[in-house]
């Protein structure tokens, strides 16, 4: 029990009823040790009510708070306004003192209805740092129910990926805004994120080369730029900032429509990542030359790729039996053939 001072206010930390419980008093030591010692006394005389503590703030209002505060100065400041609109269309006005672990876990069904538990944990993250937020702000108090309920263990040995056919469906059926886009992902492995805030000032055409200088890994790197690719790229207007300007929320729908024309299921468009590495292994066998490209921080990230380089090893291998195999020509057929040579 007693006074600490955390960022640039005084919190008062007590026990009441076997609960320890904190609070947010403000920028004066005074003050706090004031509230402390009033807070010890009513306990005593039995007069502490907690539920008038509470406060009227909605989830709503502290999300949009969040969302000015840190959300929009984040490099993927446009994928967390999509799921702080999606977690407001959840609870929207709710009273934030009402959000229970079960409240927590409810959204997660709800999310990985249309997504991956990999991508349910990104709400529950968010959720939870939102609530964090709110107990710093002084408008929620008690334990994080977001921070109770677990995330759940993401499979790392998920790699869904097009077959040729599948690629030729895919791209028949997408509509000319997400095309480029679509094309981009299949033919450079580019995270979408990286797609979307890619800037003209980080593609060469002349030298037909990408230049990714913010990515997930933290490292610049290099994406040569096929023919195909660079054919679009060209038609493309080169006024705007960015390559793309297709919204995150509008790639989302119309990638849906064309998974579903194309009559593709269970995949991502992240899975476009894994469609381009796997071919690429497949052709080539050349997982450190892959590494470079995705920017994967160590081979062992690439490495879930390896399996399907063995058919281009036993290629390989083939291809340097069929040179040596005229140097392979058996000379003498029976050591006893020397001897008599010999003699």
């Amino acid at each position: 029990m007693g006074v600490f001072k955390k960022r640039a206010a005084y919190w008062i930390d007590y026990y009441f009823e076997g609960r320890r419980r904190r609070e947010k008093i403000g920028s004066s030591f005074k003050l706090a040790q004031e509230v402390l010692h009033k807070r010890k006394t009513q306990i005593a005389e039995k007069k502490f009510f907690p539920e008038r503590l509470r406060t009227k703030a909605t989830f709503g209002e502290v999300a949009e708070l969040y969302w000015k505060q840190q959300g929009r100065h984040r490099k993927n400041h446009r994928d967390m306004r999509h799921m702080i609109d999606r977690l407001l269309g959840l609870l929207g006005d709710k009273p934030l003192e009402s959000v229970t672990s079960l409240t927590v876990q409810e959204i997660r069904n709800k999310i990985k209805e249309t997504a991956s538990a990999a991508r349910a944990n990104r709400y529950h993250s968010l959720l939870r740092s939102i609530i964090y937020r709110a107990i710093e702000w002084g408008k929620f108090f008690g334990k994080n129910p977001a921070a109770i309920t677990k995330l759940e263990k993401e499979s790392t040995g998920r790699t869904r990926y097009l077959s040729e056919e599948e690629v030729g469906r895919l791209l028949k059926v997408c509509y000319p805004r997400i095309y480029p886009i679509i094309l981009c992902a299949l033919s450079t492995g580019m995270r979408r994120g990286e797609i979307l805030n890619l800037k003209w000032d980080d593609v060469n055409l002349e030298n037909k080369m990408i230049y990714i200088l913010e990515s997930k890994s933290g490292r610049p790197r290099e994406i040569p730029i096929i023919q195909k690719l660079y054919d679009v790229l060209a038609t493309l207007e080169k006024g705007k900032e960015k390559v793309f300007q297709v919204p995150v929320i509008t790639l989302r729908k119309y990638f849906a429509r064309a998974l579903k024309e194309a009559n593709i299921h269970h995949f991502r468009f992240h899975d476009l990542r894994h469609t381009f590495a796997s071919h690429f292994v497949m052709k080539t066998g050349d997982l450190p030359t892959l590494q470079k490209i995705l920017g994967h921080q160590s081979p062992a990230m690439t490495q879930r790729y390896a399996h399907l380089a063995s058919g281009h090893l036993r290629s390989a291998m083939e291809l340097l039996g069929a040179r040596w195999t005229p140097l392979w020509t058996p000379g003498l057929s029976e050591p006893n053939q020397l001897s008599k040579k010999a003699s």
